[in-house]
């Protein structure tokens, strides 16, 4: 792991709080989604990207979970293929 990765999984638990769809609040159902202009994937950027860049790329995401995020996308998907 990178010498950022322990700092940027504070900032990243410190915004787990809870969804921004139905309320659900516990953390191992939360998940983050990019509203726009992705760049890094969360996950992945936690362990390596730098500090400022890694809040960057955070802040373009809300707090969401996992089963709000699947029917996101979900409507994402069928919206934009006429489904």
């Amino acid at each position: 792991m990178s010498k950022y990765h322990k700092r940027n999984k504070e900032i990243l638990l410190s915004r787990k709080t809870k969804c921004c769809i139905c309320g659900e609040d516990n953390n191992c159902c939360l998940e983050f989604h990019h509203m726009k202009d992705k760049i890094y994937n969360i996950s992945q950027a936690v362990k390596y990207l730098k500090t400022d860049l890694f809040i960057k790329e955070l802040d373009k995401c809300v707090c969401i979970c996992s089963n709000c995020h699947k029917k996101l996308h979900s409507q994402i998907k069928n919206n934009n293929n006429g489904q």
